[in-house]
This record gives C-alpha cells, sequence and structure tokens, in this order.
C-alpha cells in the first residue's frame, strides 16, 4: 500500500467523524455512552471542525507525489495518531465509555502503525 492510500483512509475517517460531530454531537457520543449538555455539543462542534479541516486537508492533498511534502505529513500523522492513541486509552480506562470506544484504539493504533512504517523506509518508496 502506498503512503497516499493511507491519507486517502485517514481523510475519509476525518470527514466523517467531522461531519458526525458538527451535525449530530448528541447521538454520535451516546454511541460511546456519554450524554452531552449544551456546552458539551458545542465543544463537539468545535472538535469536529477540526476533524473535518483536517479530512479536507488530507483529501486535497491525496495525490501528493512530493517526498518533502509526504515525509511532513506523514511525521504529523504518526504523531498525532501515537498522541491520539494514548488520550482514547487513557479515557476508555477513565472516562466509562462504551465498546465503541476500542474501535478509536484500534483505529489510532492502525493508523499509527502504517504512518510509522513510511517513516522507516526510504524517502523513494514513499511514492
Amino acid at each position: 500500500m502506498k503512503v497516499n492510500t493511507l491519507i486517502v483512509i485517514m481523510a475519509l475517517l476525518s470527514l466523517i467523524w467531522g461531519a458526525g460531530f458538527i451535525l449530530i454531537p448528541t447521538f454520535f457520543w451516546s454511541l460511546y455512552g456519554l450524554a452531552l449538555d449544551a456546552g458539551g455539543e458545542y465543544m463537539s462542534r468545535q472538535l469536529g471542525v477540526v476533524f473535518f479541516m483536517l479530512g479536507l486537508i488530507l483529501w486535497l492533498a491525496r495525490k501528493e507525489q512530493s517526498p518533502v511534502a509526504l515525509r511532513a505529513m506523514t511525521i504529523g500523522l504518526f504523531y498525532g495518531n501515537v498522541l491520539g492513541f494514548v488520550v482514547a486509552l487513557i479515557g476508555q480506562f477513565g472516562a466509562e465509555i462504551s465498546m465503541l470506544g476500542w474501535v478509536g484504539i484500534v483505529s489510532y493504533f492502525l493508523l499509527a502503525l502504517g504512518f510509522g512504517y513510511y517513516l522507516v523506509r526510504p524517502v523513494d518508496s514513499h511514492i
């Protein structure tokens, strides 16, 4: 699999989650066993904007072939997914989140693993 394919996967996940957090925050968070008040809905929509923005940027950059640009995206996405994995794991054990929380944990882990793989490969093999 090329790194661009992994970027497309991350873009689609970010766009879907972003749209859900913006448009139907109460429903989305109820899947995780969490209830939102008005402040929680507002913060969910703010989080959704960030996810949607990331997804849109990645979607627009999905055909990028520059080794420098791909390396920069790969580094950012690797560290972002590692951090997401750690935060999601802590949240899963500390916030009484439903079993659906494990989907996020596994997603972050697999994406971090995938982007990490491309960090150890030679630059030419990103394309």
